[in-house]
């Protein structure tokens, strides 16, 4: 079935391949974060380009650094866990969710659904609250990636997306590549280019995650985004 338009809700769960470790997923994620991390990291990409992960101090390493980049996401997921390689299918679609944070509500029409970026992305998104002024775009980013990502091939590709779960049947976030998946849906809008690998962590306890769609606290902070633009502080 196609879910270019209106989707329904999706009914089966991912395709699983195998599964991996947690090194190899903070290996994935490093490297598609290694050009914003902040000095200082080493001077060359040895962690990156020859992972050994028997290599405990590569591994807690590649850690370090990943945490000290996206610390307030790692803190959301849980300590331990065993991820599984996967491929996102169209029947996945209507089921995957950008990690809900203020930047992306408008983006997404508050749904923070991926299948509807598309029809909300805007330049200029900004937040103004008294003395904040926070301006973003993640259009740019997206527009930046879609042409990069237009020959897209999930057997040899390095732009893996990581997503989160509380069970397998989803619905799934997007941790990581929320810019990369948005440019991919939209060139899937005009060519197909499924499936689309991923990683993927399952685990009970990210039902309470704040970056999970359904939890509370996500729930919570949803109804605050809202607020904000209804007052036209975000916009």
């Amino acid at each position: 079935m196609s879910v270019r338009g209106w989707l329904p809700v999706a009914l089966l769960a991912m395709k699983i391949d195998r599964q991996t470790t947690r090194d190899e997923l903070i290996w994935v994620w490093l490297r598609s974060e290694w050009d914003g991390v902040e000095p200082p990291k080493p001077p060359d990409t040895t962690l990156i380009d020859s992972p050994d992960f028997t290599d405990q101090v590569q591994n807690q390493a590649r850690e370090e650094l990943l945490y000290r980049h996206r610390e307030p996401i790692l803190n959301g997921l849980p300590s331990n866990f065993d991820p599984l390689w996967a491929d996102i299918e169209e029947t996945d679609l209507a089921n995957l969710h950008i990690l809900p944070s203020l930047e992306w509500y408008l983006d997404t029409g508050g749904t923070f659904r991926l299948v509807d970026t598309d029809a909300n992305l805007a330049h200029g998104r900004e937040l103004r609250l008294g003395q904040i002024h926070y301006p973003f775009d993640h259009l740019t980013k997206i527009e930046d990636f879609t042409p990069r990502l237009v020959d897209y091939d999930a057997a040899t590709t390095r732009q893996i997306l990581i997503l989160i779960a509380a069970d397998q049947a989803g619905p799934y976030v997007i941790i990581d590549g929320t810019h990369r998946a948005a440019a991919l849906y939209r060139n899937y809008l005009t060519k197909p280019n499924m499936p689309w690998k991923v990683l993927l962590i399952v685990d009970r306890t990210i039902a309470d995650s704040t970056w999970y769609i359904e939890s509370q606290i996500a729930k919570q902070g949803i109804i605050q985004f809202k607020r904000y633009s209804a007052l036209g502080a975000l916009r």
